[in-house]
């Protein structure tokens, strides 16, 4: 059974429109908000999973992404997210989203060094650690390839 899991969204914008007569303000205001330098997860005590980020990818169309004590679909498509939030290729489309296909080959690996070693009721990691890591096994593969 895999736990509900609920994506934390920044609160809506109010509609008023604010007027500057400095143009270089009004460009600032216009710019996206801010990424989280850190991905964050926590269960709340209702036992429902929560994550600062979005799910793009799901590689069963049914299974959400969520931390689960053992590996499963689940927190295979949740190394996916983490992973696909690090990197610009796509190059691969799963059942849902696309992502890229190294992604998809270090997945099970990520789950077995990074998320199943992690506190399972909450953590927080580093959006730089996982785009070292990443990089990481990247190199490793690309020197270990024929």
């Amino acid at each position: 059974m895999v736990p509900s899991v609920k994506v934390e969204r920044k609160p809506p914008r109010s509609g008023r429109v604010a007027c500057r007569s400095d143009s270089a303000s009004a460009r600032r205001a216009e710019r996206e908000p801010p990424v989280d330098l850190k991905f964050r997860y926590f269960v709340d005590s209702n036992g429902r999973q929560h994550f600062n980020f979005v799910q793009h990818v799901w590689l069963q169309p049914q299974i959400e992404m969520a931390v689960t004590p053992v590996p499963t679909v689940a927190l295979e498509t949740l190394a996916v997210n983490l992973l696909t939030e690090v990197t610009r290729e796509r190059d691969y489309v799963a059942a849902v989203g696309v992502t890229s296909r190294r992604v998809m080959l270090l997945a099970s690996t990520f789950c077995d060094e990074c998320l199943l070693t992690a506190q399972g009721n909450g953590w927080v990691i580093p959006r730089a650690s996982v785009k070292s890591w990443l990089a990481a096994h990247l190199r490793k593969r690309s020197v270990n390839s024929p």
